[in-house]
């Protein structure tokens, strides 16, 4: 007995279809970047982390604060909304730095994938004139090939160095540097490094250490008091660490295992 294949008959249809129009998304729009604040605001309106249930697709709006010059933790941010049953998938709006610092935390920035309205259109091109007789060039002289200099290596970058006071209010961001503070940090305050941090007297606000995804980042203190502390966006607010046995005491906060880890040392 002889197979015989089959063809499918061609019925035209497409096999499918694009619907190029927008798919509406909650925005959570940003008029606060700090993280005690946040969690505050999405503990009133939420309740208690929903761990485990379905989060729901969101944006993140940052025209209230454009003008502002915030620095956003995004890795953190981005942890606390999820915390809460939202999953960020891209920014909108935004300065060209918050832009730039969620990129860097692998968020895309919808407002900025503009399409053209019309595509361009094709030029006409006139006909070729015929191409005259090349005129005899002499050969130049080989010029000797110079070989680039060695780039000098790059030496170590100095640290941030803050003598004063970090008071209530106060955004300081030390981009591609470990940082240190002679004094205090005060609540109210925020401090925040690509590298380190170190704090010779008490961290009582916000300390950031590892922005630029450096695992290996560390916080140093004197006294441990913190309303948040963060290590590549893995955070914990004083709340959570107000009975920790090291509360008072001089500390180094470190990453391990994706876990912040407060240690107390003489």
């Amino acid at each position: 007995m002889t197979a015989t294949t089959r063809k499918a008959p061609r019925t035209g249809a497409p096999a499918l279809d694009i619907d190029q129009r927008s798919l509406a998304l909650t925005h959570v729009h940003l008029y606060e970047t700090h993280l005690l604040k946040l969690t505050r605001s999405l503990s009133e309106r939420f309740g208690n982390p929903g761990v485990g249930d379905e989060r729901q697709p969101c944006v993140i709006d940052l025209a209230a604060i454009a003008d502002s010059g915030k620095w956003i933790d995004f890795p953190a941010l981005v942890s606390l909304l999820r915390n809460y049953r939202l999953e960020p998938v891209g920014v909108v709006h935004g300065n060209d730095q918050q832009k730039t610092q969620a990129r860097g935390a692998d968020l895309p920035v919808f407002d900025d994938q503009a399409v053209a309205d019309t595509p361009a259109q094709p030029q006409t091109r006139p006909d070729p004139e015929p191409a005259a007789e090349p005129e005899p060039v002499e050969a130049a002289e080989p010029v000797p090939a110079v070989e680039p200099a060695p780039a000098a290596p790059a030496g170590p970058v100095a640290p941030m160095i803050l003598r004063y006071p970090v008071r209530s209010g106060t955004e300081l961001y030390a981009q591609g540097q470990d940082m240190v503070v002679m004094n205090t940090v005060g609540a109210g305050a925020r401090v925040v490094a690509d590298g380190s941090i170190y704090i010779h007297g008490a961290l009582k606000g916000t300390a950031a250490a590892g922005a630029g995804n450096q695992a290996q980042a560390r916080i140093f203190c004197e006294s441990f008091e913190p309303e948040i502390i963060a290590i590549c966006g893995t955070f914990l607010d004083g709340e959570q660490l107000a009975r920790h046995p090291a509360w008072g005491k001089r500390v180094v906060v470190e990453l391990v295992d994706g876990q912040l880890m407060v240690h107390p040392f003489d």
